[in-house]
């Protein structure tokens, strides 16, 4: 969005309404980065003020938090790059996904047996002192007749190895994991995706990039004043708009092989 500095204020209000119309009809856009495009368009087109301090007007609108302006916070989480999925961090066995290697037995449920002494040392509770029970599911509710482990056909074990391998079209990390008794499947699985990682492309971003599709601005020197040190512009651009669709990425680039002359 654009508006001319002389352009008439009626002009300037009917502009400022259609881009409001495309900031809450884009489905990217998530609550806090709408309300910063949102305070972008009231800065350029409809609060009074230096227009050559467009950002700064939009700062003043978005208030402060915790003693800082919001403004950082926002542009910083605007800046184009590629997050990984949560599968794929640095998880302990107990918040790992399941074990993915194949199960070659059906899971069957083993109630845990409680350990008691002998009969004459166990003391009975008396009818006043047993607990109700406690009912952790809504009314109605059954369990699935087949377990995930069987429907699916995976081992469903605490994971404790990591591969991680990268989709060849569009560079995005998938996340493998396996149990200790599947060591010789998470070996093999990272040898697999040995050279399919190596010539993957660059992950195509996945956050950010909307300033850009709505507003002209020098935006990488805003990202690069906001954004983390370590934040550097993706080759596919800073745009949202520019970058290609994860459901139909470009073609895969296969590896070069040498033809016997």
């Amino acid at each position: 969005m654009s508006v001319p500095d002389d352009a008439p204020r009626l002009d300037r209000a009917e502009k400022h309404a259609e881009t409001v119309h495309r900031i809450y009809r884009d489905r990217r856009a998530a609550p806090p980065a709408r309300e910063l495009l949102l305070a972008v368009a009231y800065a350029l087109s409809i609060a009074p003020g230096d227009p050559g301090r467009v950002l700064t007007t939009a700062a003043r609108a978005l208030g402060r938090e915790g003693g800082r302006p919001r403004f950082n916070a926002l542009v910083a989480d605007d800046a184009p790059r590629y997050e990984p999925p949560r599968a794929a961090a640095d998880w302990g066995p107990g918040g790992a996904p399941g074990c993915e290697a194949p199960r070659l037995r059906p899971y069957v449920y083993r109630p845990r047996i409680t350990v008691t002494g002998p009969e004459e040392s166990a003391v009975p509770l008396r009818p006043w002192d047993s607990p109700s029970p406690v009912l952790h599911a809504a009314p109605g509710f059954s369990p699935p007749p087949v377990d995930y482990r069987n429907a699916q056909g995976v081992c469903g074990a605490n994971s404790h190895h990591k591969v991680l391998e990268l989709d060849p079209r569009t560079g995005w990390t998938i996340a493998r994991w396996f149990c200790k008794r599947h060591v010789d499947h998470a070996e093999r699985v990272s040898e697999q995706v040995r050279e399919q990682n190596a010539s993957a492309p660059e992950p195509i971003p996945n956050r950010g990039g909307l300033l850009p599709a709505y507003f002209k601005a020098p935006w990488e020197k805003v990202y690069r004043h906001y954004a983390p040190a370590r934040w550097e512009p993706p080759s596919y651009g800073l745009s949202a708009d520019d970058w290609p669709d994860p459901g139909n990425p470009p073609p895969a680039r296969s590896p070069r092989r040498l033809r016997a002359v």
